[in-house]
């Protein structure tokens, strides 16, 4: 195979895989977003060093995901061994930054899930009390009644809540926790929050698989998108040094055929050399220099002495 046609088939495999390594990346870098960002997600009532650590991990990587694909393309289309070389070390850069966050999250996984249980329970017995957790409160809302269910462990999780606790209230749940359209009211309170009803009347499950399963989702989406953006990497990698190597035999094939080109140049007619016809720039003996009237040395001192003298010291 020609190594033209060798390097346009490289350069179609890197402009695939740097173009999947780029959605890859602003999906990381959107889960990142996500995390950091969005305080309508029950993420957000994690306040956890690890969470931080590792959307901050995620948004690095996104971010730096995006550089080295331009970078990568570059290299390919300006045929530039140097920026190949600093594609491939960043490359290496992001896989090592990728296994310590994927490390990070599954090593504590199970830490993540118990603070968001007890984050939870807090919730619950703040709730309808606190006013600056009111975003966490609808949080907790929506959870019961899109997901049908009811506490932490149990609706009877509800009766540690301090509104409820400190007016001595029974049967007494979040609105979220009906099963019905309307929210039965509270006999002498004015509160939309609670109402009043039976178990018969409030989602008999428990919200702590509900959420556990939505948080292993999340965990297993991101390491899902680490793995395969893992994969890509090796993958570009692979296709970066093949880049490499070509660009140098192109370049050697460059320089080679300058040289021989140069050379050609240099070298002298061989019709010239050999044929005796050809009238040349130096004359014959005996001849007089070109455009001159003078003939060559022994003639001119012949000329001067006569031809019959001789020169004696």
């Amino acid at each position: 195979m020609k190594v033209d046609d060798k390097f346009q088939i490289l350069k179609f495999f890197a402009a695939v895989f740097n173009s999947v390594f780029l959605i890859l990346g602003l999906c990381i870098f959107g889960c990142a977003v996500w995390i950091l960002f969005d305080k309508d997600n029950f993420i957000s009532v994690l306040s956890s060093v690890e969470v931080k650590t590792v959307a901050g991990g995620l948004f690095i990587i996104g971010l730096v995901v995006v550089g080295v694909t331009i970078l990568g393309c570059m290299g390919a289309q300006l045929e530039n061994r140097c920026f190949l070389l600093l594609y491939m070390g960043f490359l290496i850069c992001i896989v090592l930054g990728q296994l310590f966050v994927t490390f990070i999250i599954l090593l504590n996984h199970g830490k993540i899930t118990s603070k968001m249980k007890i984050e939870v329970d807090k919730i619950i017995t703040e709730y309808g009390t606190n006013p600056d957790n009111q975003r966490h409160w609808k949080l907790l809302d929506n959870v019961q009644r899109y997901g049908h269910c009811c506490g932490m462990q149990s609706p009877n999780d509800w009766q540690r809540n301090m509104f409820i606790k400190n007016n001595s209230l029974i049967e007494v749940y979040p609105c979220s926790c009906f099963n019905t359209t309307d929210c039965p009211a509270i006999s002498g309170f004015s509160t939309l929050l609670f109402g009043n009803g039976n178990e018969t009347q409030i989602h008999p499950q428990s919200c702590v698989d509900i959420i556990t399963n939505w948080l292993k989702e999340n965990t297993l989406t991101i390491v899902g998108m680490e793995v395969g953006l893992l994969i890509v990497q090796v993958l570009q990698f692979i296709v970066a040094v093949y880049l490499y190597q070509t660009v140098g035999q192109k370049a050697k094939l460059r320089n080679g055929s300058q040289l021989i080109r140069s050379e050609e140049h240099c070298e002298p007619n061989p019709d010239f050399l050999d044929d005796p016809d050809q009238n040349h720039a130096y004359p014959e003996p005996n001849q007089a220099y070109a455009h001159t009237n003078l003939a060559y040395p022994e003639d001119q001192h012949q000329a001067d002495f006569g031809p019959n003298h001789s020169y004696h010291r």
